[in-house]
């Protein structure tokens, strides 16, 4: 399972605009029960990851602007990335 987290580079000073960029990273099944508690979105495989990576940083399909996703970030030691949980409920991804 993957899940999805603030993209490792928003910490370094040259690059700001990863400051909301998402990338995925691959879960054991107790994270996962954590990240499900916590409303984040989980993913069979990395191929989806990255794919719902791209499509909540670009919801209009758009990548020549910085990330927008509509969600928060919370932190996780367990990840040591912040975890991305979105800003609508996991049902409508499943519609």
């Amino acid at each position: 399972m993957y899940t999805l987290v603030r993209h490792n580079m928003w910490t370094v000073e040259a690059f700001p605009r990863f400051r909301n960029g998402l990338e995925p990273v691959r879960v054991n099944p107790l994270t996962a029960l954590l990240v499900e508690t916590a409303g984040g979105v989980l993913l069979p495989d990395e191929p989806s990851a990255w794919d719902a990576a791209e499509g909540f940083m670009y919801p209009d399909g758009t990548s020549l602007m910085p990330p927008r996703p509509d969600g928060i970030f919370l932190y996780f030691p367990v990840l040591r990335l912040p975890l991305f949980v979105p800003g609508f409920s996991e049902d409508l991804i499943a519609a």
